[in-house]
Order: C-alpha cells, then sequence, then structure tokens
C-alpha cells in the first residue's frame, strides 16, 4: 500500500465525470486493503503499519497544523483500510457461496435429474404395457421405478443436509449437526461422535453456519481419502472463543505436502474462518513404525463477542 501515491489522490480537483480526489483517495486505499486481504496480510498489520507511516512522518513536520491534519488523515485511512477488509470478506463469503451453490446444482442434476429422467421413462414403458393389455412385465419396472424414487428421496434430504443454513433455523446448531453427522455415519459406515462438554453458547448465525460448513467439508475429505473408522468431534468455548476440534483415525497425511483435491477443500475452510477473523489449524501424522497410530486432528476457533458486564 504506497501512502505517498493515494495522498496525491487529495491535491485532484472534482471535475465533470469523473471521480473527486475525494473519492479516488477512498477508492485507492480501500483497494490496497482488499490486495492485501488477499495476500494474507492480516488487518491489524496493515492498520498498524498506516499509523507506523503516521510516526515517521511527524517527525517531519514543524507546523502544528499540519500535524494535527495528517493524524486526522490517518485515523480516517485506518477506517478505509478496516472497511476495504469487510468488503474483502463480504466478497469472500460469497464467492465460498457461489461455489457451494454451483455444486449442489451439479449434484441436483447429476442424481436427482438422473433419477427423474429415467424414472419418467420407466412410467412411460409402464404405460405402454398396460396400453397393449400386457400388465406381466409391469412389475419388475414398478419395483425399479420405486427404487428410483426412494433413491431421489434420500439424495434429496442429503442435499438438504449439505445446504447447512436451512437446517440450522429449523433445528437449531447442536441438533442440524446431529443430524448431519447421523446421515453421514449411515451412508459411509463411519463412526462419528459429537462430544459437546457444555451447552453450545449463543453465537452469530454466521458462525454456526461457517462450522456447520467446515465440519461437512472435514468429513467429506475423512471419507475420500482416510480411511479412518472412526472420528470424534468436540465442541466447547474456551474463553472468548468458541473451539470446533475434529479428529480421525485414519491413515495421516503430510500438511506439507500439495494435495490437489484435498488442499482445495482446506483453502476453502481457510478462507471462510479468516473471514470471520478466526484460526483453523491442520495436524496430521502418519504412523511410520509398528505399533504407531496415525491420525489427522482439524481445530477451528472462532472468536466470541465479549458479554458486557453488568
Amino acid at each position: 500500500m504506497d501512502l505517498a501515491a493515494c495522498y496525491r489522490f487529495l491535491s485532484l480537483s472534482g471535475r465533470a465525470g469523473t471521480a473527486s480526489g475525494d473519492d479516488a483517495y477512498r477508492l485507492a486505499i480501500e483497494r490496497a486493503a482488499r490486495t492485501l486481504m488477499r495476500a494474507g496480510v492480516p488487518e491489524g498489520h496493515a492498520i498498524a503499519a498506516v499509523a507506523l507511516y503516521l510516526e515517521a512522518c511527524l517527525g517531519s513536520l514543524d507546523c502544528p497544523a499540519d500535524a494535527r491534519a495528517l493524524v486526522r488523515l490517518t485515523a480516517a485511512t485506518q477506517r478505509l483500510v478496516a472497511a476495504g477488509y469487510g468488503e474483502e470478506r463480504v466478497a469472500g463469503l460469497r464467492r465460498l457461496d457461489d461455489r457451494e451453490r454451483q455444486k449442489i446444482s451439479g449434484n441436483l442434476h447429476d442424481e436427482i435429474g438422473a433419477d427423474l429422467i429415467v424414472l419418467k421413462l420407466y412410467i412411460e414403458m409402464i404405460t405402454l404395457e398396460l396400453a397393449k393389455g400386457s400388465a406381466a412385465p409391469v412389475g419388475p419396472k414398478l419395483q425399479e421405478a420405486l427404487a428410483l424414487i426412494a433413491h431421489a428421496i434420500e439424495s434429496v434430504r442429503r442435499l438438504a443436509l449439505d445446504l447447512g443454513p436451512a437446517c440450522l433455523d429449523s433445528l437449531g446448531f447442536l441438533p442440524a449437526l446431529r443430524s448431519f453427522v447421523r446421515q453421514f455415519s449411515l451412508r459411509t459406515g463411519i463412526k462419528v461422535e459429537i462430544g459437546a462438554k457444555a451447552p453450545p453458547v449463543s453465537m452469530p448465525a454466521s458462525h454456526e453456519t461457517a462450522l456447520y460448513r467446515v465440519l461437512r467439508g472435514a468429513l467429506s475429505n475423512v471419507a475420500k481419502h482416510s480411511k479412518a473408522r472412526h472420528v470424534t468431534v468436540t465442541l466447547r468455548s474456551v474463553g472468548d472463543a468458541f473451539v470446533m476440534i475434529v479428529e480421525d483415525d485414519g491413515r495421516g497425511f503430510d500438511v506439507r505436502a500439495p494435495r490437489p483435491q484435498r488442499s482445495v477443500g482446506l483453502t476453502a475452510m481457510r478462507e471462510r474462518i479468516r473471514r470471520l477473523r478466526g484460526r483453523l489449524l491442520v495436524e496430521s501424522r502418519i504412523a511410520g513404525r509398528p505399533g504407531e497410530k496415525s491420525w489427522t486432528r482439524l481445530e477451528v476457533r472462532l472468536p466470541l463477542r465479549k458479554r458486557a458486564v453488568p
């Protein structure tokens, strides 16, 4: 972020059809802040850098009025940096939601859409057989049609759980997690236990949605890659944060090695949690000697608002 270059915008005069110097300055600072966030620079570091720039400039100013003006400009700049980070968080969450909607749309087309097409063909075949007055071949086709309907119903239930927020609103946070985990265990045969050491604290809807989707992504990785038989999910509040830990007894993996399929999922999880000012940590061990156990541990920590003291 080149503050000296941004300051030059303030000397521009507004002209018809163009942004004023103030608008150009605001846009330049917010654009720089969004770039810094995408690069992984913490918001606090960016705001501190603006303060350090002020400190470096004050020593060269002899006029108190100029110093006061620079202090006010620095405070305004820090607010613009915070606004830029906030806009990038919202845009990032929107991108994540778009990708998830595309995934669900694909699942609807590939699973339920395919079932309905084949079901339509079976119904047409049954209709033709009945029109010919031949009922003998109808029985097997009806059984196959019923199987397709059952599969489509199961797909709808699973996709409804994958959507997350809908069942969070209707069931509540912990019941929704338990419902998803139960369906996951039935589909995969992997035993999943949820342990809550205390009743879930009140959290913003954004936190609940993020935790639900991170758990969904973590269990998806377990089913695809880990060959685990057992998963433990621990939920607890620690100070001014809420923590979710997902541990499995799978074969483990090298967290530093590039893994295209797994890394995309982990990157999406990290991005979602980071935009809520949280932290996601992944640890794993591959058993190297007889008797050693391999495992993978994912920890999410989201900050909670401090309660006002009465």
